[in-house]
């Protein structure tokens, strides 16, 4: 260190410098600061200049410093108080930056729902679902919620709530939370650590061709095409309501759905009893000229609603037959069930469950694995594909045998 050429004055005479330390008493490192308190002075482990670092009034809490600080320096190689002290600032203002951006459920359904409008269609269903969870859920920081929060809404749903209805639940709520991890909201999702509840199996409702006649004839003339449509190419609700006259082509006989529910398009062949719905159609049109116009004109709730009827006073009309067998299989048919009935049929006159699955527009072929018990002997032929193998290979060995049995005999005739 470069002194001054001048020692200071003190009291008018100069004084010498001293090298010695002034605070005799203290150890080594530890000196009064100009304030008054106690500080410490030493080295780090990452080569910087001597720190200085003001501890309090106390002399032994100024030695218990000097000593961590020494203690840390030879212990953590490349440890420094300067650095340390900036990272702690930057994780400061790093968590408080995250408590500014945290969001309840509430608010995160709120943004949910705005972009799962632009990405899914059934927004009627999924307004629905997040505010039951929002109801149970509302009021949580998103980031706070864990698996605990999800089992308690699930027995809540349990108590009011079918088995399938909360598992549907479930799914939404799993899904909102695979979005918020997706954008860095959350670490994890909560919702993978609890189980889906047990589902007892429910009876597929499809109607028979003689209970299908007799609904088709309950209900009003101009809606019976749309029965038969429906029966005859699986089109969901949705599928059908969207279809316009350009989307038939009668000459090909193939209709096509531009967007099914999995958000994809596909292309349906028309068997005669369609073919003849649609003719049926096309002379109710108000615009025959016009591509655009929707083949099915009334809603859904209308339409539903009239199917109902339908189905009761047909079961009213069976069992005033005598048929009461074919009025208890009406119990519980809706619309949809008119799908149900298009698989069944085509399973039942033996159409492989690949091909039922790209007719009927699912996305995956556990869907249609509903309908496999309906194939005729479809077990049994299985089975019988093992024993088709061993008969013909026997066949083939007991043809060869007899051949050389032949040759051997002639060749000792020959002799």
């Amino acid at each position: 260190m470069n002194l001054p050429e001048n020692p200071p004055k003190v009291g008018g005479a100069q004084q010498a410098w001293s090298r010695r330390k002034k605070d005799r008493d203290a150890p080594r490192g530890i000196f009064r600061h100009s304030s008054g308190v106690w500080a410490i002075r030493y080295a780090c482990s990452a080569g910087c200049a001597k720190h200085e670092e003001r501890v309090g009034p106390l002399k032994s809490d100024a030695i218990r410093a000097y000593h961590d600080r020494r203690s840390r320096a030879h212990a953590e190689p490349g440890w420094c108080p300067i650095v340390e002290r900036r990272r702690a600032r930057e994780q400061a203002r790093n968590e408080e930056a995250k408590q500014r951006s945290r969001v309840t459920f509430e608010q995160y359904a709120k943004d949910y729902l705005a972009w799962s409008g632009t990405v899914h269609r059934a927004q009627r269903t999924a307004k629905y679902e997040v505010g039951r969870l929002v109801s149970l859920l509302g009021g949580i920081q998103l980031d706070s919620i864990g698996p605990a929060n999800i089992e308690r809404c699930v027995r809540t749903l349990g108590e009011t709530l079918a088995p399938a209805s909360v598992n549907r639940l479930r799914d939404r709520l799993s899904g909102m939370f695979k979005r918020a991890r997706r954008l860095a909201l959350v670490t994890a999702n909560p919702v993978s650590e609890i189980p889906k509840l047990k589902e007892a199996g429910i009876r597929l409702a499809f109607v028979s061709p003689v209970g299908e006649e007799t609904v088709v004839s309950a209900m009003p003339s101009e809606r019976r095409p749309l029965v038969i449509l429906a029966a005859n190419t699986g089109l969901r609700w949705s599928e059908q309501a969207a279809l316009a006259w350009h989307d038939v082509d009668l000459l090909t006989g193939i209709l096509t759905v531009r967007l099914g529910k999995n958000g994809q398009a596909r292309r349906v062949p028309l068997n005669s009893a369609a073919r003849s719905a649609l003719m049926d159609l096309a002379a109710l049109r108000r615009r025959p000229n016009d591509p655009e116009e929707p083949i099915c004109r009334p809603a859904y709730r209308t339409v539903s609603r009239e199917f109902v009827r339908a189905v009761r006073a047909a079961q009213g009309t069976l069992r005033a037959s005598g048929r009461e067998g074919e009025a208890a299989r009406l119990d519980g048919v809706t619309w949809h069930a008119l799908r149900h009935t298009f698989a069944s049929r085509l399973v039942a006159a033996g159409v492989d469950l690949r091909t039922v699955q790209e007719l009927g527009g699912w996305r995956t072929l556990s869907m249609v694995q509903r309908y496999a018990h309906l194939s005729p002997g479809h077990l049994a032929a299985a089975v019988e594909r093992i024993v088709a193998v061993p008969v013909a290979a026997s066949t083939e060995l007991r043809q060869n045998f007899d051949s050389a049995v032949t040759a051997s005999c002639e060749l000792e005739v020959r002799h």
